[in-house]
């Protein structure tokens, strides 16, 4: 699957919903995505408008309710999960958007073990979902990571909660990555904090889908430190 450099938020949704055939599809391949944690529970549920708070000022056909496990990294599985099926989406020309003011409502998860991490709206796109590079906003390699690296373009261009990009990357000597969350601020990073781990998952998707043959993720037990970073995992590509 090739990745698509799309808008961050898609903001104009057709009004009708998407067939059953293709919602299946959807399913089909997020219950077959690759998860960095195979160990944490996590489930999902394909909600229409009437189930869904949010602020947004547009609506949706379809949302997508995410709930996991708390455990080590669970946020981030959820961000690499799913932002696996965005790509799918994006690929099939189905819009979609990660929302983090909403949830679901009249709606109880089976999974009383999981709780509820954020939504994904989804639909048929009013006009077009991609733009070219050059219309993008983000950080140049040499701001992301200690060695600039065209293997991390993949990354650069993931979308993160209010483009706030929160991801570094450093090289080691074995050709190995390691993955490092940006720490933004007192105030911001009480307010992003929860959704920039779901973005380093993101942009672990963006990477794994460029590297799939050759893409590994690990936790390091004792992880170099760097001051304002926090370490957010390993991988080879």
């Amino acid at each position: 699957m090739k990745i698509q450099y799309t808008k961050d938020n898609l903001l104009s949704y057709d009004d009708a919903p998407l067939d059953n055939q293709t919602l299946d599809e959807i399913r089909d391949f997020i219950d077959n995505a690759k998860e960095l944690n195979p160990n944490i529970k996590w489930s999902y549920e394909i909600l229409p408008t009437e189930n869904i708070s949010t602020m947004m000022r547009w609506k949706a056909p379809h949302y997508i309710a995410i709930f996991s496990e708390e455990k080590e990294n669970y946020y981030q599985n959820v961000g690499f999960i799913f932002q696996q099926m965005d790509l799918f989406l994006q690929s099939k020309g189905i819009g979609s958007c990660w929302i983090g003011m909403g949830n679901p409502k009249n709606y109880e998860n089976p999974n009383k073990d999981q709780k509820f991490i954020i939504i994904i709206s989804l639909g048929k796109p009013n006009g077009n979902i991609c733009r070219e590079i050059g219309q993008f906003r983000r950080k140049s390699l040499d701001e992301i990571t200690d060695n600039s690296d065209e293997k991390l373009v993949p990354a650069q261009f993931a979308p993160s909660a209010s483009n706030t990009q929160p991801w570094y990357f450093t090289h080691n000597e074995d050709g190995s990555y390691d993955l490092y969350r940006v720490k933004l601020g007192r105030l911001r990073n009480r307010f992003y904090k929860k959704w920039n781990k779901i973005d380093t998952g993101i942009a672990l998707a963006h990477l794994y889908v460029a590297n799939k043959d050759s893409f590994r993720f690990y936790m390091k037990d004792n992880p170099e430190e760097s001051k304002g970073l926090f370490y957010a995992g390993s991988f080879e590509i």
